[in-house]
């Protein structure tokens, strides 16, 4: 099938949300004009950073909507102007949502896909849907049977594309620090897009003192390397004290711009950290990468990303329903010393 002029709609605000896509952007694009698509993201995602060298990529634009009712009024007309100037052929909503269904409906795009659940289905122009039995399986399982059910083929091989060139240029000033580079991912879910340093989900984060005891065992078993701490620029403060616990050799605060932490991570030996967006983007940079799920579940649709859980197994991140397990009870059973006995071989 070949669907013209294509948007693609995905409303997860997550980086990972974009990362663990990419599959599917690219299958779609090969049924696409000039095999590239139209994406709608939201601005938390970093989609235009992440994908800006993505030759499946047409465009990336940011949705400004919400869940508030008033919101989506406000942002609604500005949607199906967006649309009725881009004169799509074809629209792929990656959501249950009915409302940019309408939106297209409204902005006379010719074909209009999505998951189907609920009212959603009585605005697309096709009867196809990935079932109600989905309802309730996780993004990457609803995107898989989307795909499957309109036949459209993709490669589960999630990769980012990052030129050398740009690489080059990112790190040039970096070069001088011996390596090999391990990247340390401190991030907490989200904290990049609040303004204060308050972790937003703090229950998937190790502690601060945790890394700084991993870092110390490193360093000492290791003299010329170079670690790098990767996270968002307005998370310098919880770098800072990461580093003040740690012994201070070879470490390097690496709280910049995405691309340039991008190029980092790609330089990197392998790369460790929290279950939150460094840890997807460095998997999906070929980089062999631990994750520390004390609090999630393990990722399994990125081959380069190897779990570390707490040894007694992973544990159940919905214990007490939606409210988060405690770090008593979740990452701060994953111990550094039992982290570092798990990534030796590799250092």
């Amino acid at each position: 099938m070949k669907t013209g002029k294509t948007a693609v709609i995905l409303t997860y605000p997550g980086i990972g949300d974009i990362v663990w896509h990419i599959p599917f952007f690219q299958g779609l694009a090969q049924k696409a004009d000039n095999k590239k698509i139209y994406l709608y993201s939201r601005k938390t995602t970093h989609a235009k950073e992440i994908l800006k060298y993505d030759k499946s990529i047409a465009k990336v634009s940011y949705l400004k909507e919400t869940r508030q009712f008033i919101n989506t009024l406000k942002t609604f007309p500005n949607l199906i102007k967006n649309l009725r100037k881009e004169r799509f052929t074809t629209l792929w909503i990656f959501h249950r949502s009915p409302r940019y269904a309408i939106a297209a409906r409204i902005s006379k795009i010719k074909n209009i896909y999505g998951f189907g659940l609920g009212t959603q289905k009585f605005w697309l122009t096709t009867k196809k849907n990935i079932g109600h039995d989905m309802r309730k399986s996780d993004n990457i399982s609803k995107a898989k049977k989307f795909m499957n059910v309109f036949g459209i083929k993709f490669n589960l091989n999630t990769k980012i594309n990052l030129p050398k060139k740009i690489v080059e240029k990112k790190i040039n000033k970096l070069n001088k620090f011996p390596k090999p580079w391990i990247t340390i991912g401190f991030s907490c879910n989200k904290t990049a897009f609040i303004k204060k340093n308050v972790p937003y989900s703090f229950y998937r984060t190790w502690r601060p003192e945790y890394f700084s005891k991993l870092i110390n065992l490193i360093t000492n078993n290791k003299k010329k390397i170079t670690i790098f701490l990767i996270g968002a620029p307005n998370e310098f403060k919880l770098a800072k004290k990461i580093l003040d616990y740690s012994n201070k050799k070879n470490i390097i605060i690496a709280c910049h711009p995405l691309l340039t932490n991008l190029s980092i991570i790609s330089e990197s030996k392998f790369f460790l950290g929290n279950d939150s967006g460094p840890l997807n983007l460095s998997g999906a940079l070929n980089i062999k990468s631990f994750g520390l799920f004390g609090a999630s579940p393990p990722i399994k649709n990125i081959k380069n990303i190897f779990p570390i859980c707490p040894p007694t197994g992973p544990v159940n991140p919905h214990k007490f329903g939606f409210n988060p397990i405690s770090l008593e009870e979740g990452m701060d059973l994953i111990k550094p010393d039992f982290v570092f006995k798990k990534i030796k071989k590799y250092i």
